[in-house]
């Protein structure tokens, strides 16, 4: 049997902020990446996978799954990306602001524009993933992870130059 509830605590301290920040990468909103991982959460608590070893790997891809769900279901993109608008850092200068706002929305127009596999692959290497949970996510040979990453880098290198 699955040891899940003993150990729940722990795997969440360990992937939440990993699995909020590729939640958000790929859907282009912090507070509902929040909402989504604590689904993800959820699914792992009420549906377990059946085997444990590479829980990392799981929770990625249910998390993967919902956010493309979320994309679905999301009708109003307009409105998703004036969310993004209203992100408000406290600490930054107003400058810093706008200039991190516009590095952001040049790296997720270039992502939106990448393959799904290139962009979910460069979204989980960045989100902190090992390779083993990057190959159980997206269904890839763990020894053609590596190569994938950096055919990616370079197509988002040359998408990003594009719109500089």
């Amino acid at each position: 049997m699955f040891k899940i509830l003993d150990s729940f605590k722990d795997i969440f301290d360990k992937y939440y902020f990993k699995i909020c920040r590729q939640i958000a990468l790929i859907i282009n909103d912090d507070d509902k990446a929040q909402d989504i991982a604590q689904e993800v959460f959820i699914k792992l608590i009420k549906n377990p996978p059946h085997d444990d070893e590479n829980i990392g790997g799981w929770l990625s891809k249910v998390a993967i799954n919902q956010a493309l769900n979320f994309i679905r279901s999301e009708k109003n993109l307009k409105s998703r990306e004036l969310k993004v608008y209203q992100f408000n850092d406290d600490f930054a200068s107003p400058e810093d602001i706008a200039i991190e706002k516009i590095e952001m929305d040049k790296v997720r127009k270039v992502l939106s524009k990448m393959d799904k596999r290139d962009m979910l692959c460069l979204v989980l290497k960045h989100s902190g993933y090992n390779y083993e949970e990057i190959s159980i996510s997206l269904g890839i040979k763990k020894s053609s992870v590596g190569t994938t990453i950096a055919r990616a880098h370079k197509k988002f290198k040359e998408l990003y130059e594009k719109e500089v």
